[in-house]
């Protein structure tokens, strides 16, 4: 949906392709007020927010077909940078017209995602980049970050908690055949059902993603 967007502006994945240029996810929040049901028809609409330096900031918003005017169940915004194919730096271009950007705030421009200082991370294991967890700029694909996280917590957890708050924060690119060293941590609410939970991954020691997941019980 960004790139189809995008290319309305004359910025998708083709014409940033032609001048060397491709959009990379730098942070994103997702807040579910409710998940979707089995059968509902749902909307899903995105429109560009404006740009903060170098990141373009995009919102999106789902909510069911027959209740256009009601409250959305999902709401996101994310933070996008355009980087250069070759030598991966940050272009500074203004690739997208200013005149596209809408003013209507679901949430906060989403804030960098780091572990409190209260929160003690533990070793949680590891994986190796594999060829599907690749996109087409040839690192892992930043939807899978989240999976990652909510699959360190086991199906027993995730089968009793429902996931309402997501935010990740992207750091480092992860390369093919890379090895991922996961670090866990959580900081229970106060009525000790509910949870946040933070999940780190590192490559050769260095911080690559931080992912933020926030439950309820069921």
């Amino acid at each position: 949906m960004t790139y189809r967007a995008s290319a309305e502006g004359g910025a998708g994945y083709a014409d940033l392709r032609e001048r060397g240029l491709f959009w990379a996810l730098n942070r994103m929040h997702i807040v579910v007020d409710r998940w979707p049901v089995w059968g509902e028809d749902l909307v899903l609409q995105s429109w560009f927010r404006g740009r903060t330096g170098p990141m373009y900031q995009r919102n999106y918003e789902l909510r069911r077909a027959d209740d256009a005017a009601g409250a959305p169940l999902v709401r996101a915004t994310s933070a996008w940078t355009v980087i250069a194919l070759e030598g991966r730096a940050v272009s500074r271009e203004m690739v997208y017209p200013e005149s596209f950007a809408e003013t209507e705030d679901l949430l906060p421009f989403c804030p960098k995602v780091l572990v409190p200082a209260e929160v003690e991370l533990a070793p949680a294991g590891s994986r190796v980049a594999a060829w599907s967890d690749l996109d087409s700029n040839g690192h892992v694909n930043n939807c899978f970050y989240p999976q990652w996280g909510a699959d360190l917590l086991g199906f027993k957890y995730l089968s009793s908690h429902q996931l309402t708050d997501i935010q990740v924060g992207y750091y480092r690119e992860i390369h093919p055949g890379e090895p991922v060293e996961f670090f866990l941590g959580h900081n229970p609410e106060a009525n000790a059902v509910d949870a946040t939970w933070y999940v780190e991954g590192r490559v050769a020691g260095e911080r690559s993603f931080v992912v933020r997941l926030a439950f309820s019980a069921r």
